[in-house]
């Protein structure tokens, strides 16, 4: 990738609640992204942390489950936060809870969140779009996996843009998000970002 561009990134966010640690990039997508795109995922994981950066995700279904499965494989749990929008772990659902304990129990970052998962369902939505701009906020770059039913995604990707943060989307099947000041460029590098846009911002 132009990987470098992972690297020049906005210099106004706010700190990542991990201390100590080097840049966080987001890596989330759709919670009904098939297995096929499993290895995908994790290698774009796997790579993030050989170049040094700390990994951010959801702790859903799809693009974060497989985020988290390829870390537990490494044995890279603390290279990675899990930004919750729930306040315990029966909040999650139930295909991936297990999976949150073991990340926590070998050493992964969990922050918790606002929403038990009894709320009406306007005030879960919120709590997970709260969830999404706490990731956002403590980002340097976002990398994001997205199908046609990708509105959480969608609204992360905007939220990125609106900080300029370096932006790479891998679509499933779909067309690319419209934002008005983005233009996406196919990236040249190869390897495993094959098939992946760049946001380069028009203004």
């Amino acid at each position: 990738m132009s990987i470098s561009s992972i690297q020049n990134l906005v210099s106004q966010h706010e700190e990542s609640p991990v201390r100590c640690l080097t840049k966080s990039v987001g890596v989330i997508g759709s919670r009904s992204l098939p297995y096929t795109v499993a290895n995908k995922v994790g290698d774009i994981v796997q790579d993030l942390i050989k170049r040094k950066y700390h990994i951010a995700t959801g702790g859903a279904i799809g693009a974060d489950q497989f985020v988290i499965e390829r870390l537990l494989r490494l044995g890279l749990s603390d290279h990675c936060t899990v930004y919750s929008p729930w306040q315990n772990y029966a909040g999650f659902p139930i295909k991936v809870r297990a999976m949150m304990r073991q990340f926590k129990d070998y050493g992964g970052h969990l922050l918790w969140g606002e929403v038990g998962g009894n709320e009406p369902q306007h005030l879960i939505k919120m709590g997970l779009l709260l969830r999404n701009q706490r990731l956002v906020s403590a980002c340097y770059g976002l990398v994001a996996f997205i199908d046609g039913q990708s509105r959480g995604s969608i609204f992360t990707i905007q939220k990125a843009a609106q900080k300029r943060l370096t932006i790479v989307v891998f679509p499933h099947d779909c067309h690319l998000p419209e934002i008005d000041f983005v233009k996406w460029v196919p990236l040249k590098c190869g390897g495993c970002w094959d098939g992946g846009f760049k946001a380069v911002y028009l203004k």
